[in-house]
């Protein structure tokens, strides 16, 4: 047995471990008001447990397709809304139902044990508790509202964000560059080419100067960029397009990865691998770098050689996939500006909040969404355009980064 089966077996094992025990606990719940709300339950229980069922085996096929070929070409979208819809909303539910089974374990012992002299204690009214069991059924359909609308819409709301940055080393000449990133494209995620038409036909009307390609332009497989080359090809920028490679461009070969890397040179994109290029305006010098990914498990950065020969006083926007790099060395180097990152997607899943975001991906990375700045130096995280994982983005929109590069005033 290779060892990439063995990782697709203990992963499938958990993945169905853990969705089969929210199940049945939700199951057994539900169960429990059968005498309360009448024949009805019954029927719902009755066409639960098939239902689970299917979807675990249709979740197995979807899951296992995608990590032997990078995509879910074969089961298609339909497959995959349904799976997000049927269980990521389970999790909040279940959660909460857990909570609140601890809390009234807890308030049952307490008061057993205050009422232990008096048993003749008054039973709550039972038309309020069905009330009150009724504002929860009610409470309990928002996280499948919420991801539907995460799968059918939000997933392919594309956001602008706009912001401008001062740059003490940029000369005048550039003062106004239009820089405009993306990231995470995931072409193995996406079910048709409309999207990606409708990302490059925004940027191109937006007349950037230069674009930056930060990672991830595929899952597993460079197969999956093949259909877009020809789309990426009419990305139109002042200065040029550049990319950088992201984690997910290296879960595969190394004859798949230089493959990739053809591919992504064939769509007029300029790859640069520990590299950078140096533009000139006017007799005024702006570097824009591109270093391999480094991050959890990967360290196929090098900043030494990225910037070997470089004229030290230019200012430069370095792309690097993972944000945790910037931490790691960038900030400290005082040669890099501006650092474009992506990898987090914002966690796909989030709120916004009287100006300030919020997701389950802060816990995760310390740099997980916009602007960041230390020791005289900018990170940006990109939330991506794709997904991985499930199809769904909740809260958090793919985005268009626009960055405007301002010089300082004298």
């Amino acid at each position: 047995m290779t060892p990439d089966i063995q990782r697709l077996i203990i992963f499938l094992s958990v993945l169905i471990a853990i969705q089969v025990g929210i199940d049945y606990y939700l199951f057994r719940t539900i169960k429990k008001y059968e005498l309360m709300y009448g024949t009805w339950v019954p029927k719902l229980l009755n066409l639960y447990k098939p239902m689970a069922i299917i979807m675990l085996l249709v979740l197995i096929v979807t899951t296992t397709e995608r990590l032997m070929t990078g995509s879910n070409a074969l089961s298609g979208r339909g497959s995959q809304i349904a799976i997000a819809i049927w269980y990521l909303p389970k999790y909040p539910i279940a959660l909460i139902l857990s909570f609140y089974t601890a809390i009234k374990a807890i308030t049952t012992f307490f008061q057993s044990r205050i009422h232990s002299s008096n048993l003749n204690v008054t039973n709550v009214d039972e038309k309020r508790r069905k009330v009150i069991h009724s504002i929860g059924v009610g409470l309990a359909s928002v996280p499948f509202i919420g991801t539907a609308q995460g799968v059918l819409h939000t997933i392919y709301d594309i956001e602008i964000r706009t912001l401008e940055l001062i740059i003490p080393r940029l000369s005048t000449v550039f003062n106004g560059y239009k820089v405009i990133q993306i990231s995470d494209i995931h072409t193995g995620s996406l079910f048709g080419t409309k999207f990606i038409e409708e990302v490059i036909q925004s940027i191109n009307q937006l007349s950037p100067d230069i674009i930056a390609i930060t990672g991830d332009f595929v899952n597993f497989d460079p197969l999956e960029f093949e259909p877009y080359v020809a789309l990426f090809s009419q990305l139109q920028a002042k200065h040029g397009v550049y990319g950088s490679l992201g984690n997910h461009d290296h879960y595969m070969t190394n004859d798949k990865h230089i493959k990739l890397q053809s591919l992504i040179c064939k769509s007029k994109i300029d790859l640069l691998v520990n590299e950078a290029r140096t533009i000139t305006v006017n007799g005024a010098d702006l570097i824009i770098a591109g270093t391999d990914n480094t991050g959890f498990n990967q360290r196929f950065g090098d900043l030494d050689k990225t910037f070997l020969n470089v004229p030290k006083d230019a200012p430069a926007i370095l792309m690097a996939h993972d944000p945790t790099y910037w931490n790691m060395q960038i900030a400290d180097t005082q040669v890099v500006d501006l650092t474009l990152s992506g990898h987090t997607h914002g966690g796909q899943i989030g709120i916004e909040l009287l100006g300030s975001s919020y997701s389950p991906a802060q816990f995760v990375y310390q740099h997980w969404a916009g602007l960041y700045e230390a020791k005289g130096s900018y990170l940006y995280v990109n939330r991506g355009i794709g997904t991985v994982g499930p199809p769904i983005r909740i809260g958090m929109r793919p985005e268009i980064t626009v960055i405007t590069l301002r010089a300082p005033v004298a």
